[in-house]
């Protein structure tokens, strides 16, 4: 799956092995990040370089495409942060499954303890418990193992075909069209 990992940059020195026990557990369970940030981020600040010399807007536009290609999206919100709220909003008006993970309950009394979504799950981790919460998560998730939907328009000659294929067949429409979909994938793996 593809997971894209949210953090504020803030206090990114001070939480950073917090941030950096996430990310090595979802890659660690074999998941790919839509954009990995954190130790390009984290090299950065050790520089001694300054956030007033970032692009911010080529930041944001990355942060948005990752976000669209991702599965789900895993928010370290220990740190209040504009862009994390910002992203996490994107996330549930996409659709997309959402982690937001604090530490020493740092959501409660915030906006973001407020968000009611079956798509949010908001958790308090330590160290001995990230882990196993995040995978949790992943798998409860897992897009391998569900059936995704999707709206498709089509125009009337194709309505037609699959009306009467379902009335030739006994199947329903979308059964037609995923083995139509499926014969095509075989032909381009053969």
């Amino acid at each position: 799956m593809i997971v894209h990992f949210i953090a504020s940059k803030s206090n990114l020195k001070q939480n950073y092995e917090y941030l950096k026990l996430i990310t090595d557990t979802i890659r660690n369970l074999g998941h790919e990040f839509a954009r990995d940030w954190l130790d390009d981020e984290y090299a950065f600040i050790q520089k001694g370089k300054k956030h007033d010399t970032i692009d911010w807007r080529i930041v944001n536009e990355e942060n948005m495409e990752a976000l669209s290609r991702a599965d789900i999206v895993i928010a370290e919100a220990t740190a209040k942060s504009f862009s994390t709220g910002f992203q996490v909003a994107n996330a549930i008006q996409q659709k997309k499954p959402v982690l937001i993970l604090t530490r020493n309950n740092a959501l409660a009394g915030t906006f973001g303890s407020g968000i009611s979504s079956d798509l949010v799950r908001s958790k308090n981790y330590t160290e001995e418990n990230a882990q196993d919460i995040i995978t949790d998560f992943i798998n409860e998730n897992n897009i391998d193992s569900k059936d995704l939907r999707f709206n498709f328009f089509i125009d009337r000659q194709i309505h037609n075909y699959l009306r009467w294929a379902a009335y030739r067949t006994g199947k329903n429409k979308s059964e037609i069209l995923r083995e139509l979909i499926l014969r095509e994938i075989k032909k381009k793996e053969d």
